[in-house]
């Protein structure tokens, strides 16, 4: 049971809690929490990166583990994203725009992540 623990599904769920840390965080706004927020579309899928990482964890069940990781990145990715962008205190169309950016992002994080455990992994 322990090997289909640690996953992207974890993974996500800690991501998330996080998003709504940072959200109660942001309560009164303050110019620099808005300013981390606003920068969020990047780090999102930059810290995703890690969950490639559980090819090289022995402990880990293998099968089904790309699916999973695509699964649960694109839905995870999408309710993180959702959640800490919400947190901005001035939500407009640049802020949406970073969404879009991110979630774009997130993609290319997928495909490049899975080419590298395709070929190294």
């Amino acid at each position: 049971m322990t090997r289909y623990l640690f996953g992207p599904e974890l993974f996500w769920m800690l991501m998330y809690l996080g998003a709504g840390f940072l959200g109660k965080a942001n309560q009164p706004p303050t110019k620099g929490m808005d300013d981390f927020i606003e920068t969020l579309w990047f780090w999102i899928p930059a810290v995703s990166m890690l969950v490639f990482g559980l090819w090289w964890l022995p402990s880990v069940e293998k099968n089904w583990l790309l699916l999973r990781v695509w699964v649960v990145g694109i839905v995870g990715g999408h309710l993180v994203m959702e959640k800490a962008l919400s947190a901005y205190s001035n939500q407009g169309p640049g802020i949406g725009m970073g969404y879009l950016a991110g979630m774009m992002l997130l993609f290319l994080v997928l495909v490049v992540g899975s080419v590298v455990v395709k070929i190294w992994g």
